[in-house]
């Protein structure tokens, strides 16, 4: 009895110092992207947490009326500067406009300094319970690793009816890290940047940032592919230098574009599609059209037709 009650309190402890981590949880956006960051903000506000933090944003173009609405909603706003300098970024920049938040996001301990734990959340994800937020926070808080979910889930039906997804994977490491990275990290399930959470003293961010701007100074066009080596950088520091990583359920961070949810009506859920069909924490809108109405299959056995997002949900 006193050995579990001495565990117990220290258990309690633990948790209670692990409570007092401060905590952001940081996005970015700009003006074409609002709508879906301000669902972001919403849906994380109709949340009751465990764990404490406040929200930020990158402004990497947002309008003035956008920024009152983020203000008044009390998420802090700075704007996304050149955070690393290469031969091709003001070309790159005119072809992506948000792409500096790709590299500011490296950054942000400097753009909002004061915390013991960070949170990135893309623009295009939103919160559906506070699984994955109370999760990642708390772990982030106890070790130096990176928390990270991957491409590679059971519904996922890309990866195990179409191999040319592991060819696009190879091709894209290939463009931008060379033939020897792409042969070693072929087949390496990809670890997505969407959603990730790291304590402001991990040395994956120092590792990260060198990889990065590295990669940078090597590219010669603004394509699509090369669009991807912030992520890459990550997956070949995570499998090859094995930096410290954690990988946590793809119910984080939900990649619509490999699986659509089941939607389970009479609980107002989206649920995994595959039984036990548990809830979805995270959603990430990675189909090319952001706000597509989808036909969405009930776990009733009927079909819904609307977008994926958050207001669609609650609306």
């Amino acid at each position: 009895m006193c050995r579990w009650g001495l565990s117990w309190a220290a258990t309690h402890l633990q948790w209670q110092e692990l409570m007092s981590a401060k905590a952001i949880i940081v996005s970015a956006a700009d003006e074409q992207y609002f709508t879906l960051v301000r669902d972001l903000f919403a849906s994380i506000r109709a949340h009751t947490f465990k764990v404490e933090f406040d929200l930020a944003i990158l402004d990497v173009g947002l309008s003035d009326e956008n920024r009152v609405w983020l203000k008044a909603h009390n998420v802090r706003i700075e704007r996304a500067g050149v955070d690393v300098e290469f031969p091709g970024r003001l070309a790159w920049e005119a072809h992506k406009p948000g792409f500096r938040a790709l590299s500011s996001k490296l950054f942000m301990r400097r753009y909002f300094p004061g915390y013991d734990v960070y949170m990135w959340m893309d623009a295009d994800v939103w919160v559906q319970t506070p699984d994955a937020i109370n999760s990642m926070l708390k772990a982030a808080a106890e070790t130096k690793a990176i928390y990270i979910a991957c491409e590679l889930d059971r519904s996922y039906k890309t990866f195990f009816e179409h191999a040319g997804i592991w060819q696009v994977f190879r091709d894209w490491y290939k463009v931008n890290y060379g033939e020897p990275i792409a042969a070693a990290m072929t087949l390496k399930p990809m670890l997505n940047v969407g959603v990730w959470a790291m304590a402001k003293d991990s040395p994956v961010w120092e590792e990260w940032i060198q990889i990065h701007s590295e990669a940078l100074q090597r590219l010669t066009a603004a394509t699509d592919t090369s669009f991807m080596a912030e992520q890459l950088g990550l997956n070949i520091l995570a499998y090859i230098k094995k930096v410290p990583h954690v990988v946590m359920p793809a119910t984080f961070n939900w990649m619509t574009f490999h699986a659509l949810p089941m939607l389970d009506k009479k609980k107002g859920v989206y649920v995994e599609p595959l039984p036990p069909y548990a809830p979805i924490s995270q959603f990430h809108l990675t189909r090319p059209i952001k706000e597509q109405v989808e036909t969405i299959a009930c776990t009733d056995g009927t079909t819904v037709q609307r977008p994926l997002t958050y207001r669609a949900l609650k609306g």
